[in-house]
């Protein structure tokens, strides 16, 4: 974004020694190469998150019961000093791995590797490990060696037809929305969107697959048969450039147009033309992400999608989707793909390495994360060995499956730190709450994740009261427990040079510069760019891309993808209905997101709040009239697998299919007690946290629960008042 201050105006590729003032305006950069001066409702409320009068601009120190509220400002030295003491003396007893970190982009994330690092533990709680981008990568470095389910969004003009698959972009990358309306309106590329909802996507979409929750593997395996059956494929490509075909083609038999149809509840005929459109294209691109990560058996799931694109034989070619070897600097681990070489020893007995070594450990496929229920249960029990401090710049209490069983775990904690602008849930439970900097106050490098590309944003006016750089917290605490040494550098400033030094350049120099876009070249795989022997092929231990993966059956697992129908489901695996859909005939979704709000950032801020107030329920009309429900009225929904229920007001949204409902995720109401706030309207309360959904990593079913509902007036009387 372009600032202007009273004293200067300054843009994110401006010296980061520009003249600093309050802050007057700011409009969207046009020069960047993704955002071309987009700013979504969020980034026009930055000036009001940064001036929040409820923002923490001092470090706070519980005095009260965990989870009163009650606060006393200290200073840093009391503060980082008492924190250091205590995650010694933890150490001292339990062992360094009893101390967890949690980070997550676009919030610091480096200073908390180098944390572990300098410590020796091996616990980043990273709480999405199971249905996030880890799930994503995973999957495509199974398949193609590297993160191939992305959409080359730089040159998206040059694809006929585009695949939306589980992301509504609109919402909640509203970049990508505009680079995708841009191919649409001014290169007449088409769009097939596969979502559940009536998302803005979906009702502009040249085709609409409305799927039946948690069957996106199934549609694949349809489309995927649908190709080979009707010669959709290229053959050649195939055979030289690709291995477990055969087996691919006769799992694939199982899955005709009709069983396709029944199981994904979409007409035949759509999925039919999909599958044309898409594999006889000139060019075309799938682009997936959270949406098929919380459906249950994710890795088979996103595998299937990728074997979509491979079968066309357009990969890394213009218009298609493509492989971006990252930018040449120091990545923090969320971007690694795998564990250093030199780091196996601390990695050894890393929580989840014994069921899940494709996620954890020394063996993990990227970089190495505990599964967040073992993270969890390790909290409770202290097996396989205690966790008895975390230190976080996110929101479990809100953001993590079960939230009463987070609720208890983080509660058990000795120590609990949360690095943070506002008083979170999880902030509300801390021994903590260090103040951090808002975007605007603070130098960053940007990645992309997918994209060959990092972008420089650069401070443009001072931080309010005693906020500090968040690394530059987490190294003091380091020093000050003893851990100096081992730190590769003194301060944030140094650590963002430290970084850029595979480039050759100072973070001023690159500030100066902006965006830096690393090289790249299409069909590197013919000539040798994507390994690191130098041999044409994918890096997989084949060199080819792997239908059936090598590293799968290495380790006992199917080595082809299945599909399974989610595990609270209103269908048998033999396509019955379920004896759950008399209790519970609805199937809910969770875990979608508004542009409003990122991972309850902002929920507080009347700005955004005036937008959307409430929590929704969102529903067809359709289902409000047969439960006997109006727009605005207050909704009890009750799942299966937990005895515990929310509320939510009804939201209507025509288009939705009758038999399914949607708890927008990620909320609280905001109040003087944030935990009965999280547990009144949270949707992770419904959502279980079990290690059981994936065979591979565990799994969400965030996406695919069944439930049902009852109006309710008394107890929301006192919420709408607020």
């Amino acid at each position: 974004m372009l600032v202007e201050t009273e004293d200067a105006p300054s843009s994110a590729g401006s010296s980061s020694n520009s003249p600093l003032g309050k802050i007057k305006k700011f409009i969207g950069d046009r020069a960047h190469p993704l955002s071309q001066g987009y700013l979504c409702v969020k980034g026009k409320a930055s000036v009001d998150m940064m001036e929040a009068e409820d923002r923490i601009i001092y470090p706070q120190k519980r005095v009260g019961e965990r989870g009163s509220g009650q606060w006393e400002r200290v200073s840093w030295d009391e503060a980082l000093q008492d924190i250091a003491e205590r995650m010694n003396a933890i150490i001292d007893e339990h062992g360094a791995r009893a101390i967890a970190v949690q980070a997550l982009p676009p919030k610091e994330y480096f200073a908390y590797d180098l944390f572990l690092e300098a410590i020796g533990s091996p616990t980043f709680f990273k709480h999405d490990a199971h249905n996030c981008f880890t799930p994503q990568l995973m999957s495509d470095v199974l398949t193609f060696g590297m993160l191939t389910t992305y959409i080359n969004f730089k040159n998206v003009e040059d694809c006929e037809t585009i695949v939306l698959w589980g992301v509504n972009l609109t919402e909640t990358n509203g970049s990508k929305a505009v680079r995708v309306k841009d191919a649409v309106r001014k290169h007449g590329a088409k769009t097939i969107v596969v979502d559940p909802r009536p998302t803005r996507s979906a009702r502009e979409a040249d085709l609409w697959l409305r799927i039946r929750p948690g069957t996106d593997a199934a549609l694949a395996m349809g489309m995927i048969n649908l190709m080979i059956e009707n010669d959709w494929y290229d053959a050649d490509f195939v055979e030289n450039w690709t291995i477990g075909f055969e087996e691919l083609k006769a799992r694939a038999a199982e899955y005709t147009l009709e069983k396709t149809a029944a199981r994904t509840w979409i007409p035949a005929e759509d999925i039919l033309e999909a599958t044309r459109l898409f594999a006889t294209s000139n060019s075309s691109a799938l682009y997936t992400f959270i949406g098929a990560t919380m459906g249950g058996n994710s890795i088979s799931t996103l595998r299937l999608m990728g074997f979509l694109p491979a079968l066309t034989g357009r990969l890394d070619q213009p218009g298609n989707n493509c492989t971006h070897l990252p930018v040449n600097m120091r990545m923090p681990s969320y971007y690694r793909p795998g564990a250093e070489s030199d780091d196996s020893e601390r990695l050894a007995d890393q929580i989840s390495a014994d069921k899940f070594p494709l996620l954890s450990g020394p063996t993990a496929l990227t970089a190495p994360y505990p599964n967040p229920a073992h993270v969890i249960d390790a909290m409770l029990t202290g097996d396989p060995y205690p966790v008895k401090a975390l230190w976080t710049d996110c929101n479990p209490m809100v953001g993590l499956e079960d939230s009463y069983k987070v609720l208890e775990a983080l509660k058990t904690l000795d120590l609990l730190i949360v690095s943070d602008m506002f008083e979170s849930p999880t902030a509300h439970l801390a021994d903590y709450i260090l103040p951090v900097t808002n975007h605007l106050e603070s130098n960053a490098i940007t990645e992309y994740s997918g994209l060959n590309i990092i972008s420089a944003r650069v401070k443009c006016t001072e931080p309010r009261g005693e906020v500090r750089e968040e690394a530059d917290t987490v190294m003091e605490v380091l020093r000050r427990m003893g851990y100096g040494d081992k730190l590769p550098v003194q301060s944030y400033q140094e650590l963002l040079d430290y970084r850029l030094a595979p480039l050759g350049i100072t973070f001023d120099e690159f500030a100066e510069m902006g965006t830096f876009i690393g090289p790249d070249e299409r069909g590197k795989y013919a000539s040798g760019k994507l390994r690191p022997d130098g041999e044409p092929g994918f890096n997989t231990p084949s060199g080819k891309i792997e239908f059936t993966s090598k590293i799968l059956e290495k380790f006992d697992y199917d080595p082809l993808p299945t599909v399974q129908e989610p595990m609270f489901s209103p269908l048998e695996e033999d396509g019955t209905q379920s004896e759950l859909v008399a209790d519970y005939p609805l199937v809910l979704i969770t875990g979608t997101r508004a542009v409003e709000y990122y991972s309850t950032l902002g929920i507080s801020i009347p700005k955004l709040r005036k937008r959307r107030p409430w929590p929704g329920l969102e529903m067809s009309p359709e289902t409000a009239e047969e439960y006997g429900v109006e727009e605005g009225d207050w909704v009890k929904i009750e799942v299966s697998n937990t005895e515990n229920s929310i509320v939510r007001q009804v939201a209507f949204i025509p288009g939705m299919d009758a038999r399914v409902v949607n708890a927008e995720g990620l909320w609280y109401m905001p109040g003087e007690d944030l935990i009965e706030g999280t547990l009144m309207v949270g949707a992770n309360v419904l959502t279980p946290l079990r290690d059981d959904i994936d065979p591979i990593m565990g799994g969400s079913t965030a996406r695919c629960l069944v439930c049902r509902i009852s109006k309710v007036e008394n107890q929301i009387k006192a919420i709408a008042a607020e």
